[in-house]
Formats: structure tokens, sequence, C-alpha cells
């Protein structure tokens, strides 16, 4: 009798014991796939989808008119901000007559500019133009020297700085920037009527500044 009393007494215990571990088992697997499931590092998907985002953003891009003297004209899809020398790289480069230094090299191109490289006769006829020169012995006067057209009262888009250019009548700041931004990316005016080329300036406004200027 006391020998089956202990024997209930010992398979009550290891019941007991047993029982106590599964249900710690137990508790412990939940924590540990609670902490799994709240571990932001567990889950690669998000990092993954934030890289996909930043590849998928496209690079702001512009669209140029390179025409002259380079070896291959055309209009060229760069980077918006890209300077000149490097649109000109990608047409090939200069031609060998080019007048390299009739543009502004390091200005930044913008959406829709238009680059014309000059040869070194258009260039040099320009110059002449510019500074007003005469027959053969007759000196013209330089850029910045009083007397001739500036006597006149009249402006020259070639030379003229912001504030010169906005003493024509009708014509403002933004303008008077935009005519030097072009004379800089395309060499001096030929003529007045080329200043109609410069975006804002169209035959309305041109007719009403064409007295007031020159080359």
């Amino acid at each position: 009798m006391k020998k089956r009393i202990c024997g209930i007494f010992i398979l009550a215990l290891v019941l007991c014991f047993s029982g106590c571990g599964e249900d710690e088992e137990i508790v412990i697997s939940n924590r540990e796939a609670s902490a799994e499931a709240s571990d932001p590092e567990t889950d690669p998907s998000e990092t993954e989808e934030a890289e996909e985002q930043e590849e998928a953003e496209p690079e702001e891009s512009c669209f140029v008119y390179l025409t002259g003297a380079v070896r291959k004209p055309g209009v060229y899809e760069v980077p918006s901000g890209t300077r000149v020398f490097r649109v000109i790289d990608s047409a090939g480069g200069f031609n060998e007559d080019a007048a390299v230094e009739a543009l502004n090299l390091a200005a930044a191109v913008t959406d829709g500019s238009v680059i014309r490289v000059p040869d070194r006769q258009e260039y040099e006829e320009t110059k002449r133009a510019a500074a007003g020169t005469g027959g053969p012995g007759v000196q013209g006067e330089l850029p910045g020297m009083s007397g001739g057209a500036e006597a006149k009262g009249l402006v020259n888009i070639n030379t003229a700085s912001v504030s010169e250019l906005t003493e024509i009548n009708g014509i403002g700041e933004s303008r008077a920037q935009a005519i030097i931004s072009y004379r800089e990316e395309n060499g001096a005016f030929r003529s007045v009527e080329e200043i109609k080329n410069v975006s804002g300036i169209k035959d309305g406004l041109f007719n009403k500044i064409k007295d007031q200027i020159t080359v």
C-alpha cells in the first residue's frame, strides 16, 4: 500500500514539473516571435523599396542647340546647368577655325539655349563692326569711348552693360540680362535686327527700340 502511494506521489510530481516546462517554452517562444515582428531590421522590403525610389528619380535635363564652327552641330540633351565647354565637347569639339574666345565657355546652359560658335573670319568682322572701324587709314572708336553712336544717344547692344541697356525705352532688367546672355553664348550682334532672336523681344518691341540701339 505504501509503495502504491509513493508511486502515485512521484507520478504527480513528474506531471507537475513537465507541465511547467511546456508553459515556459510557450511563453518564451511567443516573446521571441513578438520581438522579431517588432524589429524593423528583419523586414528588408522597406530598404529595397527606398532604394528603388531613389533609382527611379530622373535627373533633370535640358535641350541645347549647338551650331557654327563645331564638328557635330545639332541638338543635344544635357543635364541642366551643364557648362558650355562640356556641351561643345559632346559635339566633338571646335573646328580648327573656331573663334573660341568669342564664347563664355564657363556659362551654364538652360533649356532651349542656342549656342553659336563663330569662325575666325566672322568673329573678326563682328569685332570691326562693333568697334566702328572706318575705311583705310581711319581708326574706329573702341567700345567705351565717347562720341560716335553713343554721342547720338544710341546704345550699342554689343558693349552695353545691364544698366545701360535698361536706359532703352521698353527694356527692363530681365530683358537686358537676356541680351547680355545671348551675346555671351552667340557672339556679338551683327545687326540690330538680330536682337529679335533674344527671348522676349518680338517685332512689336523691336519697332519700339530700333531707333535707340546700334551695333
